[in-house]
């Protein structure tokens, strides 16, 4: 991670040593059960990430406090690049959905300090992504193994590529663009690709490898 600060991972960090109800992300299929990233056509990202609340040791205005000053400190720097869309706490299962907004995949990337690139093969490759280095080995919307290499990478028409860090913070993606393939990870959906998580769900600084998902 370098010298990025990941200023999510470690704000969770902080509410799970003040909040003892606080697990990680819920296990339930429904999208807002799920923690995930959505990347729009025109380059935006909106995150949403569910938590366990322990809502007799914080109060909801304080967490928003919390997350607007690590929102406040980062815009001040780069200025209208990320904002608090909403914070809604449900009384039926006591977990907080927060969902923050991006301008584009390098801002998420440069508040949250784990990689995120979304665009062509080739400006993948120009933002130093090796795409020499795969395996080769990905996978369909049906499961099955497909091999491909650079260069057939490079020669499907209109595709992009999504190269992701797993993370805990990251459980599901959606896309703008049918999902062809992926490489570390599953297709779930015409658009939606589920990503490898923690072996404890409450492990919320867990990284992973890097996810390659390619659409058309």
């Amino acid at each position: 991670m370098g010298k990025k600060r990941c200023a999510l991972a470690g704000m969770f960090l902080l509410w799970a040593l003040v909040l003892p109800g606080l697990t990680g992300c819920g296990g339930e299929e429904e999208s807002e059960g799920i923690t995930n990233l959505r990347i729009s056509k025109d380059g935006a990202v909106t995150s949403s990430i569910v938590e366990d609340f322990g809502k007799s040791f914080y109060t909801l205005d304080t967490l928003q406090a919390m997350v607007n000053e690590e929102i406040n400190a980062h815009n001040a720097e780069h200025p209208n690049t990320v904002s608090l869309q909403g914070m809604e706490l449900s009384e039926d299962t006591g977990g907080v959905l927060v969902t923050l907004q991006y301008a584009s995949c390098a801002d998420y990337e440069d508040f949250n300090g784990v990689e995120l690139f979304y665009g062509t093969p080739a400006e993948a490759e120009a933002a130093g992504y090796d795409l020499n280095m795969l395996d080769g080995s990905f996978s369909d919307a049906e499961g099955s193994e497909v091999k491909l290499g650079r260069e057939e990478i490079l020669a499907i028409k209109n595709a992009k590529i999504l190269v992701v860090r797993q993370s805990a913070q990251v459980s599901r993606i959606s896309l703008p663009a049918k999902v062809l393939y992926v490489n570390g990870g599953s297709i779930t959906g015409g658009r939606t690709v589920e990503l490898p998580g923690p072996e404890e769900t409450g492990d919320i600084e867990w990284q992973g490898g890097l996810t390659y998902v390619i659409t058309k």
